[in-house]
């Protein structure tokens, strides 16, 4: 390989701006496996210019060895002269800075493009930090610290922090103690953040972490408007591989149910998916749920199962960019049961949407379809009423609109229904339900649970109420009068 070749140098530009090509080309003995769609994700946010990126990735992504290359990059090109390396502990910034050293010696493509790399201890700075610190090719300072430790006041030939990793900083068993939380806060926003050179304005700050509590500061920072971030999962609520080359469906599956046997579904939904639970205080928890068998049960049989049929579209203009719902229900008002038959959730053209919706109601021979049309009205009900007619179908059309604009307050209304053990789940097809309503409100998608929870502004609607459980004599049953009852619709009628 001719160092000044044309190719070389055009490569060498190349990997200057892209820190995936870096970690590609000139450290292939780390970055061996190709790369996944996740992975393209953390190296498009760290080369995006902006000042805060917070990146939230799921566990065994490699995230300390991309650490590792954003700093190995900006030393080999000259960017930095100060890189602060920040992680939970001393030792562990210490060990990552001391592989860094080690990445940047063994690459045999470093040595032959950027000669054998100077490095020389840090003498010339306070006291006061590690002696763990080191100087590369004369210029470049790499100085690790641990949480909570003194960063403000650091200075090195008049350079402040211009590169500041923070690699894996909060401890997964720390977090836990809400004194310690707030303590790392506060050093985090008094202290580390305020280490740089603010007039310079040549400074990044680069966070990359798992979550591992629902009221980390990468929560916070994931949520700030000051912060360019990246929350990445692995699946999504149907455990689908989003990376099937890092981490099979097959695998994700068999670690759902291995961390659902253990009881630890939070733990699977912050480490994996980066959606923060708090298994203590979740609305929606996995003892609640029941199942049945839908062969078994043969609810299309049995008389007193009545089934509705609840569509929730996608609200925006481009209902093709967005998710619908389709939920299939089974109501036995003599029982309390409510059987959760059939899902179908989707990014659905409209008609598409609408022949996917009358399928399930003729799959489940359901009597009601039922539609949430706030802000749609007659531009979702006129298309299902038209499909209605052309396929000669009979069934009851039920309208209903959002009570309260939150969805956060609506899916609630569903908890003493699991509470009191009502709902059964068909196994078969309620796995991304059960995946939003275990990691409500913090969801990624409320879709599916939003659907289902249209279930009690239905059964109001229609005036269907459970039969009592108590075994005395009920009481006579209050009548209308007949002028009343000519107003209500079929629905509550039968």
């Amino acid at each position: 390989m001719l160092k000044d070749s044309p190719q070389v140098q055009d490569l060498l530009a190349r990997c200057s701006m892209s820190t995936e090509l870096t970690a590609r080309e000139l450290f292939p003995d780390i970055f061996y496996a190709p790369f996944s769609a996740l992975h393209e994700k953390i190296f498009s946010a760290v080369d995006s210019g902006a000042r805060h990126v917070v990146i939230a990735a799921p566990r065994g992504l490699g995230k300390t060895s991309i650490a590792r290359t954003i700093a190995a990059r900006e030393i080999l090109f000259r960017n930095t002269s100060f890189v602060l390396y920040v992680s939970q502990s001393s030792t562990f910034a210490e060990m990552q800075t001391e592989n860094l050293k080690n990445d940047l010696r063994a690459s045999a493509i470093v040595r032959t493009l950027f000669g054998d790399i100077k490095f020389s201890d840090a003498v010339d700075l306070d006291d006061t930090f590690s002696k763990l610190a080191w100087v590369a090719f004369g210029s470049t300072l790499v100085l690790p610290r641990g949480a909570e430790q003194q960063v403000r006041g650091s200075n090195w030939r008049n350079f402040r922090p211009q590169l500041i990793i923070i690699d894996d900083l909060e401890n997964a068993k720390e977090i836990s103690n809400e004194e310690n939380r707030k303590k790392l806060k506060k050093w985090f926003y008094g202290d580390l953040l305020r280490c740089v050179n603010k007039d310079d304005d040549n400074y990044r700050f680069i966070y990359i972490d798992t979550i591992k509590h629902e009221d980390a500061l990468m929560v916070q920072l994931l949520e700030s408007k000051q912060w360019h971030s990246v929350q990445l999962e692995i699946c999504g609520d149907d455990l689908v591989s989003f990376a099937p080359d890092y981490m099979s469906t097959e695998d994700i599956k068999k670690e759902y149910e291995a961390y659902e046997e253990a009881g630890e579904l939070d733990t699977f939904f912050m480490e994996l998916r980066n959606i923060p639970v708090a298994a203590s205080d979740a609305t929606f928890r996995r003892e609640y749920f029941q199942y049945y068998n839908e062969l078994e049960a043969k609810l299309d049989e049995d008389l007193e199962v009545e089934n509705v049929v609840i569509l929730d579209p996608a609200k925006t203009v481009k209902p093709h960019s967005a998710e619908s719902a389709i939920v299939g229900i089974g109501i036995n008002r003599r029982t309390g049961a409510i059987y959760i038959r059939d899902v179908d959730a989707a990014k659905m053209h409209p008609d598409d949407m609408v022949d996917r919706a009358l399928a399930m109601v003729l799959r489940l021979k359901a009597r009601v379809l039922a539609i949430e049309v706030t802000s749609l009205h007659e531009f979702i009900t006129y298309p299902v009423k038209t499909a209605i007619a052309q396929k000669n179908m009979v069934v009851e059309l039920v309208e209903l609109n959002a009570r309260g604009s939150k969805i956060e307050k609506r899916v609630p209304a569903l908890v003493p229904f699991y509470r009191r053990g009502q709902v059964y789940h068909n196994r078969a097809v309620c796995t991304a339900m059960e995946s939003q309503l275990l990691s409500f409100p913090k969801c990624r998608r409320f879709d599916i649970i939003d659907a289902e929870a249209y279930i009690v502004e239905l059964l109001e609607v229609g005036m269907k109420y459970f039969c009592s459980e108590s075994e005395e004599e009920p009481m006579d049953a209050w009548e209308p009068p007949k002028e009343v009852m000519l107003e209500l619709d079929d629905w509550r009628l039968l």
